[in-house]
């Protein structure tokens, strides 16, 4: 049984997603893949932070954004958008939610073939037995009863038949019952070549977060989310085009006693921001903006940044 989420087959043999139709293949950390079956297999039923860090990284110690940074990181890999939340949905002070309605299981139909495989060979080889069988009518005599010498010749020339038979139908059962054996250690062979290339470059594969320090803003944490092929030693394109409003919305965090941890990932065509805004009881909200054709468009960047956080910081009630 295969779980599949908005197209993407769950593969945990690889812990990876692999595209139903382009059968393009996205992969996965040991514990963001984890994630992902937890709320998947507990679909339609909101699961506590509490809840999620126990089942996922059991009694490991981590730090209080690796669950929002999990998150962030899934719904990037199953085509979630960050501020429609569709798929996975964050439900204010309670936990998350997995939509049932992106979510299909399907059944994997390569075992029901070997077997139906042997079960035809063990017909076939019944088939065989039975042909070599002698037919007891060829031994049966009309007329007359003949002497004790031909009946004894008889008897003879019929067990000596029947050693025949039995001798000619061993080969056939061999070969019947080791074939199977063969095919099913030939499928192993050719899926353990399969999965043993992508599992040596699994690490360099999985997108990686980095912290960045920003001066100036103490309230504010920002990562960057690095494809596996993407230079990572390039200068901070936040730094670049986001950091001039960081010191207002830096002021606003502190009129506000809250803080904010920025992720964000970019691409020629598209500069995307996660944002976590957490208050001094840590209850945690959660933005998504998406940048199109954001090249030399600093200042209304820096614009629409400023004005979202400060309307969800207004709409933030107040930690009772």
């Amino acid at each position: 049984m295969s779980i599949v989420v908005n197209n993407w087959r769950m593969d945990s043999s690889l812990n990876a997603l692999i595209h139903c139709e382009t059968g393009e293949t996205r992969r996965l950390g040991e514990y963001h893949f984890i994630l992902l079956e937890t709320l998947a297999k507990n679909a339609d039923v909101v699961l506590s932070r509490s809840f999620l860090m126990t089942a996922v990284w059991k009694n490991r110690i981590v730090g209080g954004n690796s669950l929002p940074t999990a998150v962030h990181a899934l719904r990037v890999a199953i085509d979630d958008d960050g501020k429609q939340q569709e798929i996975i949905k964050t439900v204010p002070k309670k936990g998350y939610l997995f939509n049932k309605n992106y979510l299909t299981e399907i059944i994997d139909h390569n075992i029901n073939v070997v077997d139906n495989i042997a079960s035809d060979e063990t017909k076939e080889s019944a088939i065989l037995s039975a042909d070599d069988v002698p037919d007891e009518n060829m031994n049966t005599h009309h007329g007359a009863p003949e002497t004790a010498q031909t009946t004894l010749l008889n008897s003879a020339l019929e067990v000596e038949s029947q050693k025949v038979a039995g001798a000619k139908s061993h080969p056939y059962r061999a070969v019947l019952i080791t074939l199977p054996v063969i095919i099913i250690a030939l499928l192993l062979f050719v899926l353990m070549s399969d999965f043993k290339a992508p599992s040596a470059t699994k690490r360099e594969e999985t997108p990686q977060l980095v912290k960045e320090n920003i001066e100036n803003a103490s309230r504010v944490t920002v990562y960057h989310l690095y494809d596996p092929d993407e230079n990572k030693t390039s200068p901070s394109l936040f730094s670049q085009h986001i950091l001039p409003g960081m010191q207002q919305i830096n002021q606003l965090l502190i009129t506000h006693n809250a803080s904010m941890t920025l992720y964000y990932r970019v691409s020629l065509s598209k500069f995307a921001l996660d944002i976590v805004l957490s208050n001094q009881c840590n209850d945690s909200w959660q933005l998504a903006l998406n940048f199109n054709s954001w090249l030399n468009k600093d200042n209304e960047m820096n614009a629409v940044l400023i004005k979202e956080v400060e309307k969800m910081l207004n709409e933030m009630p107040k930690c009772k």
